[in-house]
């Protein structure tokens, strides 16, 4: 019986370990955040959106951060993938992790802390006017733990840029149909 645990705990652990290795081989710049989105090293960021004209959107997180963690899932169960992939295709994506977050303080606004969602231009520049609106912390404007709250500043940036997304709009509510009524007969 004992065996039988022991092989059970280790085909369970050697299938996740796979799952892993296979998430990496997919797309190992995703780093959990979509293997669909179509991710570009930090280092080619700048001359893609100079090539492509289109602004950046930099991820900046630690693999040991429990809130990186934490935002990674919630996209990951999220209804907002659909939406992050189609506004994903309007930016140069960069996914920093570790090492790779780059260390010019144009890049730490207003900290160090992480995880950081910054938008720039083509040229790399920061966009300060784009901030986290709903931010639970005051002092730290570029932290999201939403994915809402990022779709949003997504589509702030894209507006800024006079980029139409129609998907994005949002139509005039549907207002419920009154019932009508009997007609009185005179």
């Amino acid at each position: 019986m004992r065996s039988l645990l022991l092989l059970a705990l280790v085909s369970a652990s050697a299938y996740a370990s796979f799952d892993k290795i296979k998430d990496s081989i997919q797309n190992p710049l995703a780093r959990g955040f979509g293997d669909d989105i179509a991710w570009v090293k930090w280092e080619d960021a700048i001359e893609t959106a100079l090539d492509t004209d289109k602004p950046i959107f930099l991820l900046i997180h630690k693999s040991w951060c429990h809130a990186c963690k934490a935002l990674k899932k919630t996209f990951q169960q999220s209804n907002a993938k659909k939406a992050f992939k189609k506004l994903s295709e309007h930016f140069v994506m960069v996914n920093t992790e570790d090492d790779d977050e780059p260390f010019e303080e144009e890049y730490r606004p207003d900290g160090k802390y992480i995880p950081r969602l910054l938008f720039l231009d083509k040229n790399g520049d920061l966009l300060q006017e784009f901030k986290n609106k709903k931010a639970e912390y005051k002092n730290y404007a570029y932290y999201y733990s939403s994915p809402a709250d990022i779709l949003n500043s997504m589509k702030d940036v894209l507006k800024h840029f006079g980029v139409d997304i129609p998907e994005a709009k949002r139509g005039d509510k549907l207002k419920p149909k009154k019932p009508e009524g009997k007609k009185k007969e005179l």
